[in-house]
């Protein structure tokens, strides 16, 4: 199982970078056209907005997963250990709640926007919020897997996740 979950956090983070670099190589395509060829790119802006809109929807979950958003560990720290592991439930809950929100949400806006084309790419809009659905997906299948190991192993877990510093 955790070969499996190595693969899809790889799949996602490798997702994240091969958009990244697309939207990278688009917005220098964009400012060589406009500037250089004087022939801006009407298509151009599109791609880089949407793209992010992907982004940031599949870097929560993966921030997440690392222990990479902030969070105050003073007094979390100086708990027992038995309040620790119950605070970090609690912490995995509001995420796993904010994930099945986003999911519920996410696909009432896919199904609007089917109907909707996008006026830069030509593409229907639900593809654009599709990277909501995904990214909600990924987030509650972290909420699992780490809400699994707080209560699977007695673990007092930490809220930092295992790749915090």
């Amino acid at each position: 199982m955790q070969a499996i979950n190595r693969r899809i956090d790889r799949g996602v983070e490798w997702a994240v970078i091969v958009l990244f670099m697309i939207i990278t190589v688009v917005g220098g395509l964009q400012v060589f056209f406009r500037y250089v060829l004087n022939l801006p790119l009407a298509w151009s802006e599109g791609v880089q907005i949407y793209g992010h809109i992907w982004i940031v929807f599949l870097t929560v979950p993966i921030a997440y997963n690392r222990g990479a958003h902030i969070v105050t560990t003073l007094l979390f720290d100086r708990l027992p250990p038995r309040l620790r592991r119950t605070l970090a439930v609690v912490v995995d809950l509001v995420w796993l709640w904010l994930g099945a929100s986003i999911f519920f949400y996410a696909i009432r806006l896919v199904r609007i926007a089917t109907f909707q084309v996008s006026p830069w790419l030509g593409i229907p809009m639900s593809w654009v919020y599709l990277g909501m659905l995904a990214g909600a997906a990924y987030l509650v299948l972290v909420a699992l897997r780490r809400l699994a190991g707080h209560l699977g192993n007695g673990d007092d877990g930490g809220i930092a996740g295992p790749g915090a510093p």
